[in-house]
Parts: structure tokens; C-alpha cells; sequence
């Protein structure tokens, strides 16, 4: 057995760790907000995504040796992608009273690696004129951004770290869906690798996660204005 063939040997634990995610998000996210069974399945999501980015690493290596470079530098932005994600949704939710904290060194080191690797995947994407790349890999620097705009400003209210937990929790979402379509849908359907359905696997969930995290900044933290009574 080649070093490519045991590293492969992964994708099957990744797969049924991904399935786990995938059911235990929409649980997750069907369950009333704060209640136990929100909070345990949760818990078990986020282990399950933590199981997702350690599979992850060794198929990542596998597509490295391969000579698959382009697919290896993808993955291995998406397992920096997924990771900031979880620590975001796992720290807002336990440092929800501890601001600095919760932006310490971490936070910054994390959210500077996730720029870096995001640019560097936009100009693989440049370099192969790959829109996909161009475009998932613009979500870096845009979180980048996102983090230092956060840090800058300082909370935008005592909800801030509930809009900090949905947003890491949409785009974990948001991966978790891409990888069940682009890559395990396409493998069990070979007849659905389609252009058009390519493209849906990929901006689907995308489109999905901006209107559900709009949807959620409507409903928790810019709540529409209760309308005065009028005089009696």
C-alpha cells in the first residue's frame, strides 16, 4: 500500500463524520434558539466539524502527493475556513460577557491566517482563471476584514456575540452543504456533473447562508420598530 493509498483510506471516516454535521445542523438549526436540545446538538455539530477538519488534513496530503495542487491548496483553505469558523461559534457563545477576550491573540491570529490563505487561493484562481476559486477564495480577506472592522469598533451591542455565533454557524453551513454536493452527490451521481448543477452545488448554499444570516440580523439584532399606539 502506497503512502496516497493510506492516506485515502480518510475519505470514508470523512464522509460519515460529514454526515453526522450535516444532520445534527439542521437540528441544530430546526431546534428553538437556547433551548437544550439546540445546545446539545450544538455540541455535537462542532465536534463533528472538528472530526471533518482532522480527516480533512490527511486528504489533503493525499491530493498533495497525487500532484492534484489545485485541489490540495482548496481543501486546505477550506479546513483554515471551517476552523475559524468553529472557534468563532464555540468562544462567542463561552466569552459572550468577555469582549477582549474572546478578540485576543487568538481571534487575531486565526482571522490573519484565514486572510492570507483566502488571497492566496484568489490568486491561484487568477493564475488558472477559475471563477470558483476567485470567488469562495475572496470569503479570506473579506473575514480578514470583517475581524479587524470588529476588533476596531468594539461591540455593536449586548447581542454582538449571538451575531458573531449564527454567522461562523452559517458559514460551517454553508461548507458543509458545498462538500455534501460538489464532491459526495457528484461521486454517488456521476450523470448530475453538469455545469449548471456544478454551479448550483457551489452557489446554492452560498446564496442561502447570506439570505439566512440577513434573515437572522432582521430578526435578533435590527428588530423592526414596534409602531407607536396611538393617543387614547
Amino acid at each position: 500500500m502506497t503512502i496516497e493509498q493510506a492516506l485515502s483510506g480518510f475519505a470514508l471516516p470523512h464522509a460519515l463524520i460529514g454526515t453526522v454535521a450535516l444532520a445534527t445542523f439542521w437540528t441544530a438549526a430546526m431546534a428553538k434558539k437556547g433551548s437544550p436540545l439546540h445546545k446539545a446538538v450544538g455540541r455535537i455539530y462542532l465536534l463533528a466539524m472538528i472530526g471533518v477538519v482532522l480527516t480533512a488534513v490527511p486528504l489533503t496530503l493525499a491530493f498533495t502527493l497525487q500532484g492534484q495542487w489545485v485541489g490540495a491548496a482548496f481543501l486546505g483553505y477550506l479546513i483554515v475556513l471551517v476552523s475559524h469558523a468553529c472557534r468563532m461559534a464555540w468562544l462567542a457563545v463561552r466569552y459572550k460577557r468577555d469582549f477582549a477576550r474572546y478578540t485576543g491573540i487568538g481571534f487575531r491570529i486565526s482571522a490573519a491566517v484565514l486572510a492570507a490563505t483566502g488571497t492566496a487561493v484568489v490568486v491561484l484562481g487568477v493564475v488558472h482563471n477559475a471563477w470558483l476559486l476567485i470567488i469562495f477564495g475572496l470569503l479570506g480577506p473579506l473575514g480578514g476584514l470583517d475581524a479587524r472592522a470588529l476588533i476596531r469598533k468594539g461591540p455593536s451591542g449586548p447581542k454582538w456575540w449571538l451575531k458573531e455565533h449564527y454567522g461562523a454557524m452559517i458559514g460551517n453551513g454553508v461548507a458543509t452543504h458545498i462538500a455534501f454536493m460538489q464532491i459526495g452527490l457528484m461521486r454517488l451521481f456521476p450523470e448530475l456533473g453538469s455545469t449548471v448543477i456544478q454551479h448550483l452545488a457551489w452557489f446554492g448554499p452560498l446564496a442561502v447562508g447570506i439570505g439566512a444570516g440577513f434573515w437572522l440580523d432582521r430578526r435578533y439584532i435590527r428588530p423592526r420598530a414596534t409602531p407607536p399606539r396611538p393617543a387614547t
